[in-house]
């Protein structure tokens, strides 16, 4: 998919062309093979950054090192990824994982945000905490080092906090934790969005106010590792000046 400039701070063109890997909710000690199957479809894949937006584990609580162990096999597949994996953490996702991903080379954005550069441009990825659950989502904090008139990229693990972004200038915001319904019924959609927000912002692209933003019905399964009319998904964003 491509995403164009909308009416909000102007891409700048040396990031006309500039592709965004987005991975999430790999859950991915729910189901054995998962990983074995993400590598041939991950490698190969030539973007500027990856962005992962939360939820690695299947359970809520209990040991992570199965999560660990299949996180770092998955990573070689990501060699064509050019500027960086950056992680943010969702609600299945203890601080010490922020941890053990950094430690594998994942830059993990906690409340925080950074600069990318291109020759003399820039733009900024801001990643949020968990707000579903643990509620400990700053996004005033997130941006309080980003210049005025920046373009910005919101990577937050659910859609609940579109009006926020809209109203900080987010130009692009990414999610994931909906699963897309991970059940969908032919003519009607998802049973349950798992979500606060209107069902609109609850699976793949939206815009609000001028504000463009993809929810990803992810990769793992939560809950059952069941999908029904919802396949996994991983998506390549290019973005692209009007």
């Amino acid at each position: 998919r491509s995403l164009h400039r909308s009416r909000r701070s102007s891409l700048p063109e040396a990031f006309d062309g500039f592709r965004i890997l987005h991975l999430a909710d790999l859950h991915i000690d729910g189901v054995d093979g998962l990983v074995e199957a993400l590598i041939p479809m991950l490698r190969g894949i030539q973007a500027d950054i990856c962005v992962l937006t939360g939820d690695y584990r299947f359970e809520d609580d209990g040991p992570c090192d199965e999560v660990y162990r299949r996180i770092r096999k998955l990573l070689p597949a990501l060699s064509g990824v050019r500027q960086g994996i950056f992680a943010t953490l969702g609600n299945h996702d203890e601080s010490c994982i922020a941890f053990e991903l950094e430690q594998a080379n994942l830059q993990v954005l906690v409340n925080e945000s950074i600069e990318i550069q291109r020759g003399r441009d820039s733009i900024f990825l801001a990643g949020l905490d968990d707000d579903f659950d643990y509620h400990v989502d700053d996004l005033p904090g997130a941006l309080s080092a980003v210049p005025p008139g920046a373009f910005k990229i919101l990577l937050a693990h659910t859609p609940d906090l579109y009006r926020e972004a809209s109203d900080a200038g987010i130009s692009l915001y990414l999610c994931g934790h909906t699963h897309g319904g991970q059940i969908r019924i032919p003519k009607i959609g998802a049973l349950r969005s798992n979500a606060r927000c209107p069902r609109a912002y609850t699976y793949r692209y939206w815009n609000y106010g001028g504000m463009q933003g993809y929810t990803s019905g992810g990769i793992g399964c939560s809950s059952l590792p069941v999908r029904l009319n919802c396949p996994p998904e991983v998506l390549l964003i290019t973005l692209r000046r009007a």
